[in-house]
């Protein structure tokens, strides 16, 4: 107990530093000024709500009262007036031209919101609740105004249920949190390979076969999407087509695209067969029952990732092209898509795909989501798309927030192969310069004013192949939190420290407010190790999962050849494990300080190293028997190492001597073996030709440990 509350203190000290010259929010208002004063939270809000829409405002406040009850200890007299004030209801809400402009003032008399409409509202509530913040005693808020409205109308994130159902409790989590950052695009990727998961009653087949029974039910989409539009967040669905199909070719498979009569369907990366016109007979009939369900105007296709193989070795097809002069595999897309698009257009809908169905004309109003590397946004808008870039941001690779933060939408050259990373592929593997190749990043001119209008926003996927629904809070959250920020925000809001600060703070709050990622670590911790759950979670602090699918077992195995590999079980250590955690945001916050000669959290450093230098032994020994933690032995002596050259550095430093040659020598080659490891998944596709480490864990604490290390040798 005594380690766990150390890194408590810790983090928690982390947490609030600053907090007195500035509130902690997140995202980043696009101005506040913060006056003399503050407004004592003596009860309850007293609010008055008028010009808004209902009951949607008055369910927002409801929501709004009981997490502030739930992060503060109110008192029992009347609480400070809350006043709302809406310009108009807002014909455009929940669509892309909402109007979402707020401007909050907190003052003697109490709060009053100003909204360009419900979007707004929600956003001042949002940022109001933030400003309350949690803790055990009454809050005081700072007098203040702000002035507020987001960067980019798209703010979202992508959610995979095929690959793993997530559960509808789990998904309202999620949407639950959103609000509260001001994400408001939830894209909802419902079909793929691995299954179709919504109720089809055209298609019963669906239901009864490719949904292997993890589904949702019409009722519940419907029950979804209401809960979502109260919360401000639109659900964009995904049925991918053509490829990307299995799961409905198993319940269909006279729509198959035959390419080897002889091998199984799963095996053979199928797609729908675009000869068939029974193909668009059931296109037609499928999306007409899916987007009754969704009032979201866009609908999102898929597009992505057709083989030549999928399509070039079915006769149907090669006669079909020839009789319609059609020359590639890529004009063929085009021809499928047109036809899908011509039923979208009918049904009331904006057609949205990955950047794949850009690669021939298409009428302007199609959106293109961009998300094999960032030079596809120019191309994208200056074709006149609206676009939306997930390049960068997909959170399945497992980078960290401050990766992820980084990048900005309108950057062409944030995501992508480098021309060295390229060549030193080339260097490696033929097979992995020819897919690196691709994806490499070309010197483009920056995009225009008039360009930049075209790019909505972006979102971060989260693919499912690495994610259970008990995963799911962990691996959105609190990454997710760091896009809200880059969507929201003014782009010069840049820096990493400050986010992660603010993050960490709005994390905790979250998590008080229901998200689950804390409990569920908890869960599998003590699965690995019955009644012994606190060691294991003191080592996962210090430690990440390997990155950039590195830790895909599967496609691992059948990059070398298994035609059939087992499926991973994802209950191990690196699947517990955190890409981020507050306590390694805070070691790093607190070592750039040190360096530079503050030792004010000296205590607290010092305190969360020997937890993790002192760990160890205990793990060495609740490890004997279990596979899954006899894996992880070194990498558990390794973070006590890393953590004994923190502490000698800090030992160093304060006392303002060198640390002597042999010591310095030593502590280097352990830094230098943990920055290796992880130095080995830090790319994509470099992954599969590099040794990784033990248990796929890297030692997440490193960088913090090599930022003593340097000041110490230094002097």
């Amino acid at each position: 107990m005594k380690l766990r509350l150390a890194a408590i203190t810790f983090a928690l000290a982390f947490a609030t530093a600053a907090a007195a010259a500035e509130p902690v929010l997140l995202p980043k208002p696009r101005s506040m000024t913060v006056e003399t004063g503050a407004l004592p939270l003596t009860g309850a809000f007293r609010v008055k709500a008028t010009g808004c829409r209902q009951p949607l405002t008055g369910k927002a406040v409801a929501r709004f009262q009981a997490d502030v009850a739930r992060l503060r200890t109110l008192g029992r007299g009347p609480g400070p007036a809350l006043e709302i004030h809406c310009d108009a209801k807002d014909a455009g809400y929940l669509t892309s031209k909402a109007a979402e402009a707020y401007w909050l003032h907190v003052g003697g008399d109490g709060v009053r919101i100003e909204a360009d409409g419900p979007a707004g509202a929600l956003h001042g509530l949002a940022t109001l609740r933030q400003l309350v913040g949690s803790g055990p005693g009454p809050a005081e808020i700072p007098y203040l105004r702000i002035d507020d409205e987001p960067r980019f109308p798209w703010r979202g994130v992508m959610i995979d249920t095929s690959r793993h159902f997530m559960s509808v409790a789990t998904v309202k989590r999620q949407i639950d949190a959103m609000e509260r950052v001001k994400l408001d695009v939830l894209h909802f990727h419902l079909s793929d390979n691995e299954g179709f998961r919504i109720e089809s009653k055209r298609y019963p087949k669906l239901t009864q076969i490719a949904t292997h029974g993890e589904f949702y039910t019409q009722a519940e989409i419907k029950d979804l999407v209401a809960y979502a539009a109260d919360r401000g967040v639109r659900i964009v669905p995904e049925i991918d087509v053509p490829a990307h199909t299995a799961a409905i070719l198993q319940a269909y498979p006279e729509l198959a695209a035959q390419t080897d009569p002889a091998q199984p369907l799963a095996a053979a990366n199928p797609a729908l067969n675009p000869a068939n016109e029974k193909t668009y007979a059931f296109l037609d009939g499928l999306l007409s029952e899916m987007t009754a369900l969704f009032p979201d105007r866009n609908f999102h296709i898929g597009g992505d990732e057709v083989s030549d193989a999928a399509w070039m070795k079915d006769p149907t097809i090669v006669a079909d092209m020839a009789a319609n002069g059609i020359k590639s595999r890529v004009e063929m897309e085009a021809a499928f898509h047109k036809r899908a698009r011509e039923i979208l257009t009918r049904l009331g809908k904006t057609e949205i795909g990955w950047d794949e169905i850009a690669a021939a004309p298409l009428p302007k109003d199609v959106i293109v989501e961009v998300w094999r590397f960032s030079n596809p946004i120019a191309d994208a808008v200056r074709a006149g798309h609206p676009t939306v870039v997930s390049s960068g941001y997909y959170l399945d690779h497992l980078e960290t927030a401050a990766t992820h933060y980084a990048v900005d939408p309108l950057d062409l050259q944030a995501d992508g192969f480098t021309p060295a990373e390229v060549a030193r592929a080339q260097t490696l593997n033929p097979l992995l310069a020819n897919a690196a190749r691709p994806l490499e990043l070309k010197p483009l001119p920056p995009l225009t004013p008039d360009e930049q209008k075209l790019v909505l926003g972006g979102e971060g996927p989260i693919w499912a192949e690495l994610v259970t629904d008990e995963m799911l809070d962990q691996r959105l959250w609190p990454r997710a939190g760091a896009l809200a920020e880059r969507f929201w925000s003014p782009r010069e809001v840049r820096d990493p420290a400050d986010m992660e600060r603010r993050l960490a703070v709005v994390q905790r709050e979250l998590e008080t407010l229901g998200l689950q990622d804390l409990a569920n670590r908890a869960r599998m911790a003590e699965r690995l190790a019955p009644g012994n759950a606190r060691t294991v979670l003191t080592l996962l602090t210090a430690v990440s999962p390997t990155r950039n699918f590195a830790h895909n077992h599967t496609t691992l195995a059948m990059l070398k050849g298994v035609v059939h590999p087992p499926e991973q079980d994802l209950t191990s250590l690196a699947d517990a494990a955190p890409t981020d955690a507050p306590e390694v945001w805070a070691l790093e916050a607190g070592a750039a300080r040190a360096a530079k000669g503050d030792f004010a959290e000296v205590s607290e450093m010092r305190a969360q190293l020997s937890a993790w230098a002192e760990n160890d032994p205990a793990f060495a020994a609740i490890a004997s028997g279990k596979p899954d933690l006899e894996a992880a032995l070194p990498i558990s002596a390794e973070v006590a190492a890393v953590a004994r050259v923190g502490l000698a550095a800090l030992d160093a430093l304060q006392r303002r001597t060198p640390l002597p040659p042999d010591q310095a020598a030593h502590d280097a080659a352990i830094l230098d073996q943990a920055e290796k490891e992880a130095a080995a998944s830090a790319r994509p596709l470099f992954v599969f030709v590099s040794p990784q480490p033990p248990a796929d864990l890297i030692i997440s604490i490193t960088p913090a440990v090599r930022t003593l290390y340097a000041a110490a040798t230094a002097r």
